[in-house]
C-alpha cells in the first residue's frame, strides 16, 4: 500500500462545536492543492433556492425519494435498525421492486455523508473533477 493509499481522518466542523471524523483514502489525482474549497462550494450552494421534495410511501410503508428514473432513496428499517438505501429498481409484473445494485447506509455512515454534502466538500471534488459546478 502506497503512502497515497493510506486512510486519512479528516475532522469537518459544522457550527462551533459539532465536528464529525470521516475516513478518506487519498490518491495522486486527488490532492489538497486544488483551488475548488469548500468555502466556495458552499457559496455556490447559498446561491441556489432550495426547494421542498416530496417523498413518496411504497406498499410496505417506507418512504422514499425517486431520484431518477428507476432509482430511490430510502428511508427504512431492516432487524430494527434504521437504514437509508440507495437503490436501482425494476419493473415486474406492474410491481416496482429492488433490485442487486445499490447501498445501505446506517445512521452513523449517514450523518457523515450528510455532513459531507452540508460543508460542500463533495461538491468542491466534483466541481474539480467536472470543471463546472453541480
Amino acid at each position: 500500500m502506497s503512502e497515497t493509499d493510506q486512510p486519512v481522518t479528516k475532522k469537518l466542523k459544522q457550527g462551533k462545536d459539532e465536528s464529525v471524523e470521516a475516513p478518506d483514502k487519498l490518491s495522486s489525482s486527488c490532492s489538497s492543492s486544488s483551488s475548488a474549497t469548500p468555502t466556495a462550494a458552499i457559496a455556490d450552494k447559498e446561491e441556489i433556492e432550495e426547494e421542498a421534495v416530496e417523498h413518496e410511501t411504497n406498499e410496505q410503508g417506507e418512504q422514499f425519494f425517486d431520484l431518477t428514473g428507476k432509482k430511490r432513496f430510502t428511508v427504512r428499517k431492516w432487524k430494527g435498525k434504521v437504514l437509508l438505501d440507495i437503490r436501482e429498481f425494476y419493473e415486474s409484473n406492474g410491481e416496482m421492486k429492488p433490485g442487486k445494485k445499490g447501498i445501505s447506509l446506517n445512521l452513523e455512515q449517514y450523518k457523515i455523508l450528510s455532513k459531507l454534502v452540508k460543508s460542500g466538500s463533495i461538491d468542491a471534488i466534483v466541481k474539480k473533477h467536472n470543471g463546472t459546478g453541480i
